[in-house]
């Protein structure tokens, strides 16, 4: 079946230190059948030069090169220009397993799903990777949309990330990323699942995250994290009352870890802003402390939060958990 051209989107920006990593893991996929293209989104160091090499070597690799728009963009100008019938995206400072897009490609085949999912294998900058977790275990699912989404707000299986799915084109006909904001994800992929009959999951950890001490999520707060915040909660609230109420519940719990995310970043000096999303946790809280579907962290935050702020700067003191 490799007939089919499975397209890899990789956006690259300020990455030299860990592209080649990341393309060589690409080009030694077991399934061969691929559209490289690399998204140069203008990246002030060697990026560029490191992918035109690549292009010369593989004739599987295009290069795109363009003005710096963000991470929204660069892949949005490579879904426009993809010739593959299937997507599946790979940030430039993670890599995949030589088996990742035959994988996911599998269960897409074998379940007649529009998507499919694995699970990342995180790891850190100062820290190797253990690439043999889980490596010969897997546990294979299917989803009709609406248990998708229940599973996905919920951080059950998976998670709204853009990256470690394979996708049917077809799912991108009406929808691109939004650009100019953070947690472009969270607002996209669900939409994406919206327009699939199946979702395809396997959990062999073939995706390897790495967390940079630099990256979005261990950067100081910013007030682009609070703008793309807003923006993403007004567009989930925008389409909540439209969704089966199983979804809203699973949402509710979704929107609360993703608002607790950015509150514990917030410096405690900005209460405006701690205000606004402590008014959206409160908006919620009770749905999901009653919901015993709800991630058990999540619901402690939301019973601190009827203490007010002092225990949540504690919680955040003590290591500032990561809710989302």
């Amino acid at each position: 079946m490799e007939s089919t051209l499975i397209s890899v989107v990789v956006p690259i920006y300020n990455v030299e230190k860990y592209l080649s990593r990341c393309v060589d893991s690409i080009c030694a996929q077991t399934y061969t059948n691929l559209e490289i293209i690399l998204v140069d989104d203008g990246s002030p160091d060697n990026c560029g030069k490191m992918c035109d090499e690549y292009a010369a070597k593989d004739s599987r690799i295009k290069v795109i090169h363009k003005a710096n728009g963000g991470l929204s963009d660069a892949r949005n100008v490579a879904i426009d220009v993809a010739q593959g019938e299937y997507l599946t995206f790979v940030d430039s400072d993670d890599y995949v397993s030589a088996d990742y897009v035959e994988i996911l490609w599998n269960a897409m085949r074998k379940y007649d799903a529009e998507m499919s999912v694995c699970v990342p294998n995180c790891f850190y900058e100062y820290k190797e990777s253990d690439s043999t977790i889980n490596s010969n275990y897997s546990v294979e699912k299917v989803f009709d949309a609406k248990e998708a989404l229940i599973t996905m707000f919920y951080q059950r299986d998976f998670d709204t990330s853009a990256w470690g799915k394979l996708y049917h084109r077809a799912l991108f006909e009406n929808i691109r990323y939004p650009k100019g904001i953070l947690y472009e994800d969270l607002p996209t992929t669900y939409r994406l699942i919206q327009c699939c009959k199946k979702v395809a999951y396997v959990n062999k950890p073939n995706y390897y995250y790495f967390i940079r001490g630099n990256s979005i999520e261990g950067s100081p707060f910013k007030m682009i994290k609070y703008e793309s915040y807003m923006k993403v909660i007004l567009q989930l609230e925008s389409e909540f009352s439209q969704m089966d109420l199983s979804v809203q519940k699973a949402l509710s719990c979704r929107i609360v870890s993703f608002a607790f995310h950015i509150l514990l970043d917030v410096p405690k000096d900005n209460w405006d802003i701690r205000h606004s999303i402590l008014q959206t946790i409160k908006k919620y809280r009770s749905t999901v402390l009653w919901d015993m579907q709800a991630r058990r962290k999540t619901r402690v935050a939301c019973l601190l939060s009827y203490c007010g702020m002092f225990l949540l700067d504690f919680l955040s003191d003590k290591g500032k958990s990561r809710m989302a």
